[in-house]
């Protein structure tokens, strides 16, 4: 009986042990072949990279790459219709397109945190709005809103309300369940909840999105530009393309880079001045030289005040209390 009930224990230890041993082996097997899949693609995306440099006559690149001088030239002929048509033309279907985003981004986000059964809903129909080829809607667009700024905006605010969004829900689910808890046994209903809590718990996510949607907004802006007509950084970029004067296509480029960094900068500095509460307890405290000589001079004094006056002893001459004897005497 014993030797049956001793077969029986060893039998059921050892099928989970084994299961345990095969599931292991099995996603092993499973990310060496994924990270063999990825060195592969890896390699031969490398390999075509350097026949095609090979390939490819060195004495072109002067031809193609202009110097700095002639990007310098070209904004001194082109500054006065930079600045004021093409860039202000951009920065309006820029901003209008990124504050429109914002509001939409932040709309869905808050909708799909409170709604559950929304979240479930919308969440694919977001992935596939970004599978479709931005060119084809800003075609669209234009047919349906003309060639003015609308086409423009709406192009802007597809490029931009998905980061936002997809952060802004981020942060609305990482919400500690502790601080939650705490406000509702102080009687706090959900919107109360949702403002006090969960609302500031996202704001470092929405703006982790806002930076990213700042990057995308202007190449946005100058995407609707070149697809549509009128003014615009986009526009410019088209005809200095078409004209093949590539000391033009590259000072539209350095605008819009610039402008890229300055949205990021503007969005950095909002956060900042928003978000001071969570920065300033993260502030490095770094201590300057003469401080630290002045800690380092004050500690040495506390330790001399310190220092026992008996020349055989090396520590104070430790004081026993008297016993308290007053309340047992009388």
């Amino acid at each position: 009986m014993a030797d049956q009930s001793s077969t029986s224990f060893s039998h059921n230890t050892m099928i989970p042990f084994l299961t345990r041993i095969l599931t292991e082996i099995g996603r092993s097997v499973a990310v060496l072949m994924a990270l063999g899949l990825v060195i592969i693609f890896l390699a031969g995306g490398l390999t075509q990279l350097y026949v095609d440099w090979n390939a490819f006559e060195k004495d072109d690149i002067a031809k193609l790459l202009p110097s700095l001088q002639g990007i310098r030239d070209e904004w001194e002929i082109h500054q006065d219709t930079l600045l004021k048509q093409h860039i202000p033309a951009t920065l309006w279907a820029t901003v209008t397109g990124l504050s429109m985003a914002i509001a939409l981004g932040l709309f869905l986000a808050a909708i799909m945190d409170l709604v559950p059964i929304i979240r479930w809903v919308l969440y694919p129909l977001l992935i596939i709005s970004q599978t479709i080829p931005i060119f084809a809607i800003a075609i669209i667009l234009i047919l349906l809103f003309g060639f003015e700024f609308g086409p423009k905006i709406i192009v802007v605010t597809l490029f931009c309300f998905f980061p936002i969004t997809i952060n802004t829900l981020s942060g609305f689910q990482s919400v500690n369940p502790l601080h939650t808890s705490l406000l509702r046994s102080l009687g706090a209903n959900p919107l109360q909840l949702w403002w006090k809590v969960r609302l500031p718990t996202a704001l470092p996510s929405f703006f982790s999105g806002l930076r990213i949607a700042a990057t995308y907004s202007v190449v946005g802006a100058v995407i609707g530009e070149y697809v549509g007509s009128g003014n615009g950084l986009g526009k410019f970029l088209q005809r200095s393309y078409q004209s093949f004067a590539s000391d033009q296509v590259f000072l539209a480029v350095v605008v819009i880079a610039a402008l890229s960094v300055l949205f990021v900068v503007l969005t950095t500095l909002i956060e900042l001045l928003v978000l001071r509460w969570r920065y300033a307890g993260h502030q490095p405290h770094r201590e300057g030289l003469f401080s630290r000589v002045s800690r380092y001079f004050k500690t040495t004094q506390e330790y001399v005040q310190l220092k026992p006056q008996n020349e055989g002893t090396s520590l104070p001459i430790e004081t026993k209390p008297e016993p308290y004897t007053k309340g047992i005497n009388s």
